[in-house]
């Protein structure tokens, strides 16, 4: 009791707990008075009332505004931006959904280009990947991939250039796992082509944007022993059959993705100084299959839940970084309406209505929209 009354009169400081390991801090701090005045002033502080009746009469509740076809969150944005601001999109194939939206929401989105694969050496063969955008091949998957192809972008990747990630196979073709494998296989030469005209075209792109939209994807990660890099897709059976002995699958951990998205937010300050916004989003698509022993809904939870960890620190690590909560409006959407026929996929219409509260949000002049209801 002694040693507690010791800590309590004379210890450590509310910002150095006793419990806590040394140099860490909480992401945010409220003293009493202030964190009572919040709660009071805040619409969106309570998710139910306790009493019944006084749960219906308050439509401000979450457990109101939740569980609609076209749910509404209480978003507070760090930033606004122009109406003109060129947006980059890099992510999973939420990420491809979330420039259709942009686009249609009348933003520049140069991320968007599809017109790349109508030619060679990217073309786009619908008979080979039905139903799949163009521009698929560029999904990224993992934090650790998104990094590399960021790098690979600015020039900063020679070994990505010489061909690290990519497996010959036989009858000539090599399989490039640092893309997609949404185009059809194709010879070594052809297969390094295809990186440097990605580099070409979206290089000065990426320069040229100062809005950067992430969505986070996937923990569940193949990894190259070898090569001591993250695949940014699955191997197929072929590749497993030639190289599985330096392939395996690691369940990745917090740091990893925080310390990628920390040396992303590096580069693109070596390419902008300070004059860049970063939105952060976990995109709600589920794992797709996992390689784990056990249940794929287990080891999609664990992802999700510790890559919106990641995204919430590392935004309230920059003052130019926003974590927009496009993962939980369709999470705790009507599940009805918020999934395409497989249960896996976000429906249209929710995607559509989560890009309306981006606008709405983010993009200046946009405040006083129709809401996306």
């Amino acid at each position: 009791m002694k040693g507690l009354l010791g800590r309590v009169l004379g210890g450590p400081t509310p910002e150095e707990p006793a419990w806590a390991p040394s140099g860490t801090r909480p992401l945010d701090r409220v003293d009493a008075a202030a964190a009572r005045a919040a709660h009071k002033t805040n619409p969106h502080s309570t998710w139910a009332a306790r009493a019944q009746e006084a749960n219906q009469a308050d439509r401000t509740l979450a457990c109101h505004r939740i569980w609609a076809s076209k749910p509404e969150l209480g978003i507070r944005p760090k930033f606004r931006v122009g109406r003109d601001q060129a947006v980059f999109a890099f992510g999973s194939c939420f990420a491809r959904e979330v420039e259709d939206a942009l686009v249609d929401l009348g933003l520049e989105v140069p991320s968007r280009c599809d017109g790349l694969f109508s030619r060679a050496p990217l073309v786009h063969d619908e008979a080979f990947n039905p139903g799949a955008r163009p521009r698929a091949y560029l999904n990224r998957y993992n934090s650790m991939s998104m990094l590399d192809e960021f790098r690979h972008l600015l020039g900063l990747a020679p070994e990505l250039e010489r061909g690290l990630l990519t497996y010959g196979l036989d009858r000539g073709s090599a399989a490039d796992l640092h893309y997609t494998q949404s185009l059809r296989q194709a010879n070594l030469e052809t297969t390094m082509a295809r990186r440097q005209a990605v580099r070409e075209h979206l290089g000065p792109l990426l320069r040229r944007c100062k809005l950067f939209v992430l969505t986070l994807g996937m923990a569940e990660c193949w990894f190259d022993e070898k090569a001591g890099r993250y695949l940014n897709n699955t191997p197929g059976a072929r590749v497993l059959a030639a190289f599985g002995e330096q392939l395996a699958v690691h369940l990745t951990r917090f740091e990893q993705h925080r310390a990628a998205l920390e040396s992303l937010h590096q580069l693109l300050r070596s390419v902008h100084g300070d004059d860049f916004r970063v939105v952060i989003t976990v995109s709600p698509v589920p794992l797709e299959r996992s390689f784990l022993a056990q249940d794929v809904v287990t080891t999609n939870s664990y992802s999700k839940a510790m890559l919106r960890t990641a995204a919430q620190e590392f935004a309230a690590g920059h003052d130019n970084v926003d974590y927009f909560p496009s993962y939980e409006l369709v999470t705790f959407a009507d599940p009805r309406r918020a999934w395409a026929w497989d249960g896996r996929h976000v429906s249209a219409e929710l995607v559509s209505h989560v890009m309306t509260l981006f606008r709405r949000h983010y993009v200046e002049g946009a405040a006083t929209d129709a809401p996306g209801r």
